[in-house]
């Protein structure tokens, strides 16, 4: 069997978020377990594209209302990534120094002129006899309109019995537009345009879950959640259940392995606590913080999705309360929550990284006593997973996948949970952590049942498996 995944992310090549997670470790699973996986996604002006070789693949153009679109699908030359990887080449399109988001912060303006460009050449590709895959695997609505258009676009008829597959990880983002836009679109049958639509829009999350034949959120509480959403779209979903499943995301053991992994500064050689002091005292040396304090961090996108907005105001709260505790904070995203997030920048305190930087992340892992992530709503969550990897405690909003992933229990607790996406509640749950870390017996025990949580890919690559050989 022969899969591939079409994506706008894959790490280590493009990575914005847990997709490019996903898309870069599934396929080395799915390939362990005899599932010829590989992935697709456009060539960006990204440091990882610029000194790898390429073997030509494919050439094609089209035209896109007035602008003829070249194209050309190109192989990585390199066996390092553990599955087969190609990328599409479109000048003027995706050969930016960013993924989705221009100079100012703000998507880019041609967010539907790019997408449909980079769909219509996978099409295309799939379409010549130089492809030959047994199912496509869609990412996210930006690849949502290729499971209509292969079933009802007029110039791939050729592509109607290939089985389709979509995952959602994040129901937030619709890839809806006006149907002014239609002229970007192939040729297709017009019987069908309905499928397109959904809110009086184009709309590419609605005609994926419409047309493709299995679909997937990358956890199940977070399926149950989209199907009862305050709008629309939880009434297809309810009226696709019978396609609709979820399957919690996983982490790849071997990048993510304290023991060997080569961005953190100290690996793992005897104790956890050994492990977690050492870290603790090399992150305190260079950026100085109290090493003797618990450390509490998060590492994410600034958004109110994640719930970065009630993290200024917890932190002034709990240093109101209580000053045991230090906080590392790294990301970006809002340029307004950048801006309160640096305002809490304190020597000694409280330690903020305006970036993305992903060694940095490895080694708050390896240094931070706690993690937060007080999303709104969380899709699967992927931090959570490495945080525990690490021995670091998460502290998370209870929604989504991290229902499924952390239990607030003195029994067999693997975290601490809260209700409500407040502030308050979040203090509320910090110093709970807080005071079981000065519990010097029951600390250690919540660290080990943390560490001990078997998220690998091979549990979740086999459910995958399954459901791709129920479609062929």
């Amino acid at each position: 069997m022969k899969v591939l995944h079409v994506s706008m992310e894959c790490y280590p090549a493009a990575k914005a978020g847990g997709m490019g997670d996903v898309v870069g470790s599934l396929p080395i699973y799915l390939n362990k377990i005899g599932i010829n996986s590989s992935v697709i996604i456009p060539k960006y002006n990204l440091p990882w594209f610029r000194d790898k070789k390429y073997t030509h693949v494919f050439s094609g153009s089209f035209v896109q209302f007035r602008d003829l679109i070249n194209f050309t699908v190109e192989k990585v030359e390199t066996d390092e990534l553990g599955f087969d990887f190609y990328c599409i080449s479109i000048p003027g399109k995706f050969d930016r120094n960013s993924i989705y988001l221009d100079t100012d912060g703000e998507g880019y303006r041609d967010e539907p002129e790019r997408n449909i460009a980079f769909q219509r050449s996978v099409l295309d590709w799939l379409n010549d006899k130089s492809s030959n895959f047994d199912l496509i695997h869609c990412h996210d609505h930006m690849t949502g309109l290729i499971p209509f258009l292969m079933s009802h676009g007029n110039a791939y008829s050729k592509l109607r019995r290939i089985p389709t597959f979509f995952s959602i990880h994040n129901a937030a983002y619709y890839g809806r537009f006006n149907w002014n836009y239609k002229y970007l679109l192939p040729d297709y049958d017009h019987q069908y345009e309905g499928l397109l639509d959904w809110d009086d829009n184009i709309h590419s999350l609605a005609c994926a879950v419409k047309c493709a034949w299995k679909v997937n959120t990358v956890s199940p509480s977070y399926m149950k959640e989209i199907q009862q959403m305050d709008n629309s779209l939880s009434l297809l979903f309810r009226h696709e259940n019978e396609k609709c499943i979820g399957i919690l995301n996983g982490i790849d053991n071997e990048v993510w392995d304290p023991k060997t992994d080569t961005l953190v500064k100290y690996n793992r050689k005897n104790t956890w606590a050994d492990f977690k002091i050492k870290n603790k005292q090399i992150f305190a040396d260079e950026y100085g913080l109290d090493p003797s304090l618990p450390w509490i961090s998060f590492i994410g996108r600034f958004s109110e999705q994640k719930g970065v907005d009630t993290i200024p105001l917890a932190v002034i709260e709990l240093y109101r309360r209580q000053k045991n505790a230090c906080f590392i904070i790294l990301g970006n995203g809002s340029k307004y929550l950048e801006h309160q997030i640096m305002n809490l920048d304190t020597p000694g305190r409280v330690k903020t990284f305006i970036m993305y930087n992903e060694g940095i992340a490895h080694q708050i892992y390896a240094s931070s006593d706690f993690i937060i992530m007080p999303s709104r709503f969380e899709p699967c969550g992927l931090n959570q997973m490495f945080a525990m990897r690490y021995g670091a405690v998460p502290i998370v909003r209870a929604t989504g996948g991290l229902i499924d992933t952390v239990v607030e229990s003195t029994v067999n607790g693997t975290g601490f949970s809260y209700a409500n996406a407040t502030a308050l509640e979040l203090v509320e749950a910090m110093e709970r952590a807080i005071y079981t870390y000065s519990d010097d017996l029951n600390f250690p025990k919540l660290r080990e049942r943390c560490v001990r949580q078997n998220f690998s890919w091979e549990h979740s690559a086999e459910q995958y498996a399954n459901e791709y050989k129920k479609l062929i």
